[in-house]
């Protein structure tokens, strides 16, 4: 049997052997040289048979096999571009809310360089904005009468710096405890560490609130960029005076603390990396490292070529530290590029096989629900999808306290692929996008051409991601064990 119609594939080229991606079905196989061949040249071709390709009896039968597995399948051009939740949205919104995040102030005791409110984004500033309590109050109610078939929840702290307005999160956090009697829920707050005195410790320990630290490295690399407001002192020694403070006082909470890296390629990754992993004050600490967002920035990030380069060795280790079988790399410890492998795991390892993912209905991935996940409100108690869109824009807004969720514009985030449904009908990269709906934004609305500018780069991230997929899975890497 030969194929009849072009498949709906993607195929790499990886150390002189040769993989495909199946669209249709998710499937990630090797196959043969000849094969692959094959494959290229139809991909390549504008005819509707192929039959005059000849394959070795070798080739055939793989082939064969591939078929009878439903593999290598043509487009369904009929497929309509809907997520198959969008009906199901209102309903979701009725009751089954997950956590809120609280933005109780737009501002900060910091001006850090990089930073989406420095000045260097599209219509993102610092401002004096801040949550009133009745704002907060109102917003709890909303969310208890819209979570009651969710039983763990969780009560997120957001700024600007959420402990400027630390005498409203106190009343807030005693409002919750008064209004979720019974409910298993969670405080969480990041914060830069620089206004934790003696009182926020103790508050922050006694209702156990999940902290999270932004701390970028050591002292040349986090004063870089984290300064105070005065836009010239670093904020490295306030931020360790303040964590001696926190073991002092609550050791066992000290050691549930975790940090949050940006990650600047113009700054020395590698002196970043090291210190995480040997500074006394926070090598034994959970460490999630994001590098510095491009989404509206107004200007080019400069990195620099040799920090670029030894980012990509640090992540090179990292891949030996996984995928090593006989544990002679078991010294080392991933560090800041740990997620790097982690999403590997949530995107290869765990992705969704099935003989045919076609339905009528379907939509890219990289969309989550809006709101569901990460409900987000803003100071004054607007809805947005969660805190890394601009709530500045208009079309990002799903509704407010007073009118409650929009369900037309939450429909039309959830689908913003039908703005490019043509192009993303026909893309390979259709399951795999991780275009969030923030990077389609622009100018306030959202735009088809912004979402197409960034096409090239998510498939081109997708490739690399799946080629280390296929690395480790080939060293049989601890992927399952270790995540």
């Amino acid at each position: 049997m030969k194929l009849q119609k072009e498949p709906h594939i993607h195929i790499i080229d990886l150390y002189n052997e040769h993989y495909c991606y199946d669209v249709n079905t998710n499937a990630i196989f090797k196959v043969s040289d000849e094969l692959a061949k094959y494959l290229q040249t139809i991909l390549k071709s504008e005819k509707n048979s192929f039959d005059e390709i000849s394959l070795s009896q070798e080739a055939q039968e793989g082939l064969d096999y591939l078929l009878s597995q439903g593999l290598l399948q043509p487009l369904n051009s009929d497929v309509e571009i809907e997520h198959l939740e969008t009906d199901a949205l209102e309903n979701m919104y009725n009751d089954n809310l997950k956590g809120i995040i609280l933005q109780v102030t737009q501002n900060c005791n910091l001006r850090c360089k990089y930073c989406v409110y420095s000045g260097s984004y599209v219509n993102r500033h610092h401002n004096n904005k801040r949550m009133t309590l009745n704002t907060a109050k109102a917003a709890i109610d909303f969310f208890w009468s819209h979570s009651s078939k969710s039983n763990n929840l969780s009560f997120g702290f957001y700024g600007g710096e959420p402990l400027l307005e630390f005498e409203l999160i106190k009343e807030t956090v005693k409002y919750i405890k008064e209004k979720f009697i019974g409910k298993k829920y969670t405080f969480t707050i990041t914060t830069n560490a620089t206004l934790l005195e003696e009182e926020q410790i103790h508050f922050l320990a006694e209702n156990d609130f999940q902290l999270v630290i932004s701390l970028d490295g050591p002292a040349e690399i986090q004063n870089a960029n984290r300064v105070f407001a005065d836009g010239e002192r670093g904020t490295f020694e306030t931020v360790m005076k303040n964590l001696k403070k926190v073991r002092v006082i609550d050791e066992k909470y000290y050691s549930k603390i975790s940090f949050n890296a940006v990650i600047d390629l113009s700054q020395n990754f590698s002196c970043a990396n090291e210190f995480f992993l040997s500074y006394d004050m926070v090598k034994n600490s959970g460490i999630t490292g994001n590098f510095v967002s491009n989404t509206n920035r107004k200007d080019e990030i400069n990195i620099k070529m040799q920090f670029y380069i030894d980012s990509l060795y640090e992540l090179f280790k990292v891949f030996l530290f996984y995928g090593n079988e006989k544990n002679f790399f078991s010294e080392f410890k991933p560090g800041l590029l740990d997620a790097s492998v982690r999403s590997i795991r949530s995107g290869m390892y765990e992705r969704f096989i099935s003989q045919n993912l076609l339905s009528s209905k379907m939509t890219t991935g990289g969309q989550c629900l809006p709101g569901i996940q990460r409900f987000f409100v803003n100071v004054d108690g607007a809805f947005y999808p969660c805190e890394r869109v601009n709530e500045n824009s208009e079309s990002l807004c799903i509704g407010d306290i007073e009118k409650g969720f929009d369900i037309s514009k939450a429909s039309k985030i959830l689908n913003v692929a039908q703005l490019t449904k043509n192009e993303c009908r026909k893309c390979w990269c259709f399951n795999m996008c991780t275009q969030c709906v923030s990077i389609a934004e622009q100018d306030g609305e959202l735009s088809a051409t912004k979402r197409l500018s960034n096409c090239a780069s998510v498939k081109a991230n997708i490739d690399s991601e799946i080629k280390n997929y296929i690395v480790l899975r080939n060293h049989q890497a601890r992927i399952k064990e270790e995540f």
